[in-house]
Parts: structure tokens; C-alpha cells; sequence
């Protein structure tokens, strides 16, 4: 019997199947709030993520233009934690 951990076997799964994109991407969406701080994570109503690219929702036009300013950034820190270019951009509603 193999004693792989869970989280290996679900990513040996995902890469067998030609899906280790779409893995990668609900990662990316999980690491929004590490990344951008709680203040921004709690400010933030819709997160999702989809050809390489996150889709954020926040509703406070002051703070969208300020997270709008630093999105280059934001992917630059996700895309290192998850080693490799994962997300091409951020859209920001």
C-alpha cells in the first residue's frame, strides 16, 4: 500500500487527467487573502478564477482602485507561492 498524502494523490490526479491548470487556479483563489492582507480579503464579495485569469469582486470604489494600482504585484506574489505563471492577470469589478 502507498502512503502518499492526499493533496499528492488529488495532484497526480488532476495532472493524469490534463486538469493541473484548473488545480492551480482554485490554489491561486485560496492564496487571494494570505496575499492581499485580511483588511482586502474581508472587502472582497466574489473571487474566482479561470484561464489563467482571477476575477475579483470589491464593492468600495476606493479600495478596488487602490488593489486595481497593485495587481501586476498581487499575481507576481500568487504566481511565486505557486511556482510558475498561473495567473496572467487579475480583473478587478
Amino acid at each position: 500500500m502507498n502512503h502518499q498524502a492526499i493533496g499528492n494523490c488529488i495532484q497526480h490526479f488532476f495532472a493524469q487527467n490534463g486538469k493541473i491548470s484548473l488545480l492551480l487556479e482554485q490554489q491561486a483563489v485560496g492564496l487571494w487573502a494570505q496575499t492581499v492582507g485580511e483588511f482586502v480579503a474581508k472587502q472582497t464579495t466574489k473571487i474566482s478564477a479561470k484561464r489563467g485569469v482571477l476575477y475579483v469582486t470589491i464593492p468600495n470604489a476606493a479600495l478596488r482602485f487602490e488593489v486595481l494600482s497593485s495587481r501586476s504585484q498581487i499575481a507576481a506574489k500568487i504566481n511565486e507561492t505557486l511556482g510558475g505563471e498561473v495567473i496572467k492577470g487579475i480583473i478587478i469589478k
